[in-house]
């Protein structure tokens, strides 16, 4: 089975910079890395034609960009499956890092009718920096991120733990995930799958629950949710965040999902396929 791990960015190259380091050292290798850029500048572009010509790059690397007209995510998403070779999509953020067995992890768990979703480690600003400093991908559950969580404001260090027996995941509940619980930095899906779906919608207004609509079509559509936390670890860089749950963007994405929720709606109109008045 080909493997193609989609990497959505915009103007975070020190941040994108490790998450491809943390991808050349994966236990099961990607056959091929896609960056979906939403429209970054040249740096952008320059830090990933450096790491492509390193000897760090054990994978095909490939950039798909758009030209920057606002937040367009699920649009450039769309694209970059096109550009896709592989039969199974994995996804991250370009300001993630990824424990050595994210693609292992998730490969391992795949099926032709599900979409499986893990969670992340937000690390807080204070260690953010240093790791951005270090250049030095940190994906590991550590007493550096342990103390970090306690004394400034690192997040779920909990989720940097790995689990992998089954016994122990089922006591403690690991393997449920709730009905909307895709989260965009860490899933992954057959490309048949995606397709069927229609892919993400390009309706969405901001990066907000764009990604909990996937898996609500894949419920709709007879498919199931597979939980990969504690198994498929990611570690998310702290940025700013400018969205709320009271904006006008949020609340206009919350009634697109709802709508798909009470129609039992299968696939969205404007996706990977997309109505002729979106052409």
């Amino acid at each position: 089975m080909k493997i193609s791990v989609i990497v959505p960015t915009y103007n975070r190259p020190e941040a994108l910079l490790l998450t491809l380091k943390s991808l050349s050292k994966q236990s099961r290798n990607p056959d091929e890395v896609l960056i979906a850029d939403d429209g970054s500048t040249e740096t952008t572009k320059d830090v990933i034609i450096a790491f492509k010509d390193s000897s760090e790059c054990n994978f095909e690397l490939k950039h798909i960009w758009q030209e920057d007209i606002g937040f367009r995510k699920p649009r450039i998403i769309n694209e970059t499956v096109r550009n896709c070779t592989g039969d199974y999509l994995i996804f991250i953020d370009g300001d993630c890092i990824a424990h050595k067995d994210f693609v292992k992890s998730h490969v391992e768990n795949s099926a032709p009718n599900e979409i499986c979703g893990g969670k992340r480690v937000d690390i807080g600003k204070t260690l953010t920096e240093k790791v951005l400093k270090s250049g030095k991908p940190l994906a590991l559950f550590t007493v550096r991120l342990l103390i970090d969580s306690v004394l400034n404001d690192t997040r779920k260090a909990e989720e940097a733990i790995l689990v992998r027996n089954a016994k122990i995941r089922s006591l403690a509940g690991m393997d449920k995930i709730s009905n909307d619980g895709i989260w965009g930095c860490n899933f992954s899906v057959y490309k048949t799958l995606f397709y069927k779906i229609n892919g993400c919608d390009e309706d969405f207004l901001d990066g907000s629950i764009e990604d909990n609509d996937l898996g609500i079509r894949v419920l709709n559509s007879g498919g199931k949710l597979k939980s990969l936390r504690f198994k498929a670890n990611v570690f998310h860089l702290w940025h700013e965040s400018s969205w709320s749950f009271t904006s006008e963007k949020y609340l206009f994405n919350r009634n697109i999902m709802e709508q798909r929720i009470i129609n039992v709606e299968t696939a969205c109109v404007n996706g990977i396929v997309r109505s002729p008045l979106k052409q």
